[in-house]
């Protein structure tokens, strides 16, 4: 390791405090840099990476616990929309020091807990270590996915990482023996999956950081293009030459090519298979060209120009190809000599910038019954309308995923889709304990979708409900130091009664809550409501588990909410 690599590591970890939050401790924002670094091909949002952010007391060692569903941050219903075949399931589990040496002590930690933590046999109550909420969330998580998609023949990966600023390449004998000794365990635990433990140091961290998406391309073609008045191309690129174009230093896929592309690598179907035999038969263009059988790909550019036999796209989105894109990647990553493969894949470059046409080409080209209907939601006009009212206020909305992150907006500021869809059904629908569940049916159910982003409302109600549940969490997360990181539902309950006191009323009407612009809850607030749900808890005979003393489930909100404000105001 260059002796440097510390120094400009420290640096660049400075630098992303803005982002990631100035009241962090160094031993958290170091925690929440490596998170992102190990995670970059995932391109994790902030929510993600604060989703399986694990550490704080009886963490067992686990400072971070991710699961991935087909590449996608897993939720309770990830099952529903993962691969019908063949879906992959990715487990990262992180160790955190910003010490600079790698140490025994946290891989002995993990020798002790990881063996029981994914231990599915053993049920929570029965495990002999203390875990925390958070620790045992996650391990839900993981095994509600992965039972569910047993059936399915799930591709099952579990990396352990251990990241310091110590240097990777001279890593003690005795500590890769106690990494040996916890992958042995692991593979004991399951019968046909990918273990790895991986020693990350600061190079390791620091190259990452340095890695840059590059959205400017030149793509390589093979005869004459078609185009009209330079504004979109037709052309024809060799397999080889598109394998290239779509792959990074490292021949990874540069998968943040699609993010306006609505539909994920669907898996082992029919269709990928279709195009793997194609691929695998290896016939020779006049045999049998691949374009003459696949429908190919669409890019999206903004400008483009011809040098040669090339062509330089900016701005590159593929928004419709992603099986052949990534069905191509996976043939040419399997060891296949490029220069023996002469057939060509089509390939449709349409260039705009106005952002109205994109949506409407992207629409165009994937609305498709095998197209999640939720991937599309982002382009409706309400979704554009919540965008620019929520950033005159100074939010960021993250309608088209880490659109903000990447230009380096502060995390505090950025809400998902999904964060202002159970913000509303908490503050506006006045709805906190459904606002959490089956989050892909706020935006995949034409009714629930309706019902949540309005368009008759005023856009403050999308306003107030997201500022009154962030100003909730902020207050109650207190960044794992008074209380330990709360379940959603505790946070929306929290806002939901709130917003019946300010309103004196319950129910009222969702754009009731505009009354409510600027007059968000301070500590006071939140600790005399979580006092009052604690106590009325204790005497409740409704049953459900608790947290902080106060119960989560819907008939003990409900009926709370009505005894204590209902009949005060007429709806």
């Amino acid at each position: 390791m260059a002796k440097n690599d510390v120094v400009l590591l420290d640096s660049l970890v400075e630098k992303a405090k803005p982002q990631f939050g100035e009241g962090l401790e160094d031993s958290e924002l170091f925690e929440l840099f490596a998170f992102d670094q190990v995670l970059k091909d995932y391109d994790p949002s902030f929510e993600d990476l604060e989703s399986g952010w694990t550490d704080g007391g009886n963490d067992g060692g686990l400072d971070g616990f991710f699961v991935f569903v087909d590449d996608r941050i897993a939720t309770g219903d990830s099952s529903d929309l993962a691969a019908k075949r063949g879906p992959r399931i990715h487990v990262h589990v992180l160790s955190v020091r910003r010490a600079a040496k790698f140490e025994q002590q946290p891989i002995d930690t993990l020798v002790s807990s990881l063996g029981e933590l994914l231990d599915l046999s053993v049920k929570d109550d029965d495990l002999k270590y203390p875990y925390n909420e958070e620790v045992l969330g996650q391990r839900r998580l993981f095994s509600t996915n992965y039972v569910a998609l047993a059936d399915r023949q799930p591709q099952l990966t579990i990396q352990v990482h251990y990241c310091s600023r110590g240097d990777s390449s001279q890593v003690a004998p005795n500590l890769q023996s106690r990494a040996d000794t916890l992958t042995s365990i692991l593979d004991d635990l399951f019968s046909d999956a990918r273990i790895a433990f991986r020693f990350v140091g600061a190079s390791g961290l620091l190259a990452s950081a340095r890695k840059q998406r590059d959205f400017t391309l030149r793509l390589p073609f093979t005869e004459s293009y078609i185009s009209r008045e330079g504004k979109n191309y037709i052309l024809l690129c060799k397999l080889s030459d598109y394998f290239r174009f779509v792959s990074d230093d490292e021949g990874k896929l540069r998968r943040y090519l699609f993010e306006s592309n609505v539909r994920d690598y669907l898996g082992e179907v029919q269709i990928n298979r279709d195009i793997k035999d194609t691929l695998s038969r290896n016939e020779s263009a006049e045999q049998g060209d691949f374009w003459w059988l696949n429908n190919g790909v669409t890019i999206l550019g903004t400008n483009a120009s011809i040098a040669g036999k090339e062509l330089c796209v900016e701005n590159v989105q593929i928004v419709n190809g992603l099986q052949t894109t990534e069905t191509i990647h996976k043939h040419f990553s399997s060891g296949i000599t490029e220069s023996e493969d002469e057939r060509a894949v089509l390939v449709k470059v349409i260039l705009a910038a106005d952002a109205d046409t994109r949506a409407r080409i992207v629409k165009a080209t994937n609305y498709q019954n095998t197209v999640d209907l939720g991937s599309l939601r982002g382009l409706d006009k309400i979704q554009r309308d919540i965008d620019e009212f929520l950033f005159d206020h100074g939010w960021f909305y993250d309608r088209r995923k880490n659109f903000y992150k990447n230009e380096g907006r502060p995390a505090d500021r950025i809400v998902s889709v999904p964060y202002v869809a159970a913000a509303v059904r908490a503050v506006a629908l006045g709805e906190p304990a459904r606002s959490q569940r089956q989050r892909s049916r706020h935006l995949s159910n034409d009714e629930t979708y309706n019902q949540i982003f309005d368009p008759s409302w005023d856009l403050s109600v999308f306003l107030v409900s997201v500022e009154i549940i962030r100003s909730v969490e902020r207050i109650i997360h207190a960044r794992r130091k008074s209380w330990t990181s709360p379940p959603s539902a505790f946070v929306h309950y929290i806002g939901f009664v709130y917003t019946c006191e300010q309103l004196n009323k319950y129910p009222y009407r969702p754009t009731d809550v505009i009354e409510l612009a600027g007059k968000l809850p301070g500590a006071s607030d939140i600790h005399r409501i979580r006092d009052e749900l604690k106590d009325a808890s204790e005497t409740s005979e409704e049953p459900g588990r608790k947290y902080a003393g106060v119960k989560l489930s819907d008939t003990f909100i409900e009926n709370y909410a009505r005894q204590k404000f209902s009949g005060t105001a007429d709806v």
